[in-house]
């Protein structure tokens, strides 16, 4: 450059703004001061700014790439950094599990702590515990140490896999080699095998503590509970429950099994009671089992009434007994039902024939406490009367066929003091009450016509004399004008 050019460029920085270096202009390098290299500014006027300039050669601004400590933490991606924006990341770094951020650069994922080559199942991986090495998926698994070696999710204590872990490690599992046996399984009786692991006998399999008589035990029934030696006996249901090999038929043990389960011991808890046993009449135990009543001496078929229970009234005579056909009026209760054998109907009253009041014993509706009903022409209460005269005048109703016009009141009948104007026709001869001379019209002060009702020539229209004082026709005018 010339003196001119550089006079020229001179003047144009100074006029733009020269910076201020502190250094003699031709003194000054490029890259002396902070920023020189990346100011955009040729702060020695040498015609070279930033990293065009040498002065900038090792400035990091102006290294290649794997050179620059970008981050400044002393490592450059040639030295390892994996992160050179990171100053936390760098080789060597301390390593935070789990965050996804390869610290310090060693190029092992970061979610396998314990670097078996696989990630931990809580981040994504199949590894169950990431710090320990010796514990992934796919690893030879110990039994019974408690850990899952293999990743696998069982319990460490459950060999046989069948959901169940051993005894001897608090589980359920009689036998932890066999997946068939464990303590939901269903047990195969009598093969010697605990199948579900209950410690109980394999040849007990109703559980009363007995092994099958099958199989050297004293259980005659091994179904059922109930059933064993020395159990309880429950008489006639078929079962022999105590195992004895006696028929549970035979309760008192006579040889006979009972008659109602199709034996012939009619007592089958007395061992004396039996088909065939001797027998005494009246000591009420049939002892030989005949089926005949020990207290029906004369074989009517009901006892006699002088025991509990009995309905025969007299146990000499076949012919009475409770419910035989009666034969009235003969002294014999023959049916004894204690009752009256003169009282046919029942009412409480002997026949009237045989000295008592009942003038028909053969409908109990009829004796001489029972109410009459008029007019049925039946005399229900005895006494003898007409069923007609209700009022017991002496004459029947008219209603039905007698003269009596009120058979309710005794003293209204033909031939009764008739007393007039009461409203009532006491000799029942059918004319007005109120009309007293028979003229026809009654009398005027009970509403008619008659202005004297004491005399049958005096009444409304009758002929009338002049001038004897009479009003004959009852016109109410002076019998003088």
């Amino acid at each position: 450059m010339n003196w001119f050019n550089t006079s020229l460029v001179s003047m144009v920085l100074i006029a733009c703004g020269d910076k201020d270096t502190g250094f003699p202009e031709a003194e000054y390098e490029e890259g002396s001061t902070p920023g020189d290299c990346t100011d955009d500014f040729d702060n020695d006027f040498d015609g070279l700014k930033d990293c065009e300039d040498d002065g900038c050669a090792d400035a990091t601004a102006c290294l290649p790439d794997g050179d620059r400590d970008r981050d400044g933490d002393g490592y450059t991606p040639n030295d390892g950094d994996c992160d050179d924006d990171n100053a936390s990341v760098y080789p060597g770094a301390d390593d935070a599990w789990y965050d996804g951020v390869d610290s310090d650069c060693a190029g092992n994922s970061d979610y396998d702590q314990d670097q078996d080559g696989q990630d931990s199942s809580e981040h994504g991986g199949t590894d169950c515990d990431d710090t320990d090495s010796s514990v992934y998926e796919g690893a030879d698994d110990a039994w019974y140490d408690g850990v899952d070696s293999n990743c696998d999710g069982l319990s460490d204590y459950d060999q046989d896999g069948d959901g169940e872990d051993t005894l001897s490690s608090g589980g359920t599992d009689c036998d932890d080699l066999d997946p068939t046996i464990n303590s939901t399984a269903t047990e195969v009786w009598y093969d010697g095998v605990d199948s579900n692991c209950d410690g109980q006998s394999d040849y007990d399999q109703d559980g009363d503590g007995q092994d099958s008589s099958d199989y050297g035990g004293a259980d005659c029934n091994d179904l059922t509970v109930a059933v064993y030696f020395g159990a309880a006996e429950t008489w006639y249901d078929g079962v022999d429950s105590n195992c004895d090999g006696m028929s549970d038929y035979d309760q008192d043990g006579d040889g006979q099994d009972s008659a109602n389960f199709n034996g012939t011991d009619c007592d089958d808890t007395n061992a004396s009671i039996y088909e065939g046993a001797p027998d005494a009449w009246y000591d009420g135990i049939d002892s030989d089992c005949a089926g005949n009543s020990d207290h029906d001496q004369d074989g009517d078929g009901q006892n006699t009434t002088t025991v509990a229970g009995g309905t025969d009234c007299n146990d000499t005579d076949p012919n009475e007994y409770f419910g035989a056909t009666e034969t009235w009026y003969d002294g014999v209760d023959s049916n004894c039902d204690g009752l009256s054998d003169y009282d046919q109907d029942g009412d409480g009253e002997d026949a009237i024939q045989y000295g008592g009041t009942d003038c028909d014993d053969t409908n109990a509706l009829l004796s001489s406490s029972a109410v009459e009903i008029w007019y049925d022409g039946i005399d229900q209460n005895c006494d003898g009367m007409s069923d007609y005269d209700q009022d017991g005048d002496g004459l029947d109703s008219d209603q039905y066929g007698g003269t009596d016009c009120n058979d309710m009141d005794a003293t209204i009948y033909p031939g009764a003091t008739e007393s007039f104007y009461d409203g009532i026709d006491q000799d029942c001869a059918g004319d007005n009450d109120y009309d007293y001379d028979g003229d026809g019209q009654p009398n005027a002060t009970y509403g008619g016509t008659d202005c004297n009702d004491f005399n049958a020539e005096i009444y409304l229209g009758a002929p009338d004399t002049w001038y004897d004082g009479i009003d004959n026709d009852c016109s109410g005018g002076s019998d003088y004008d």
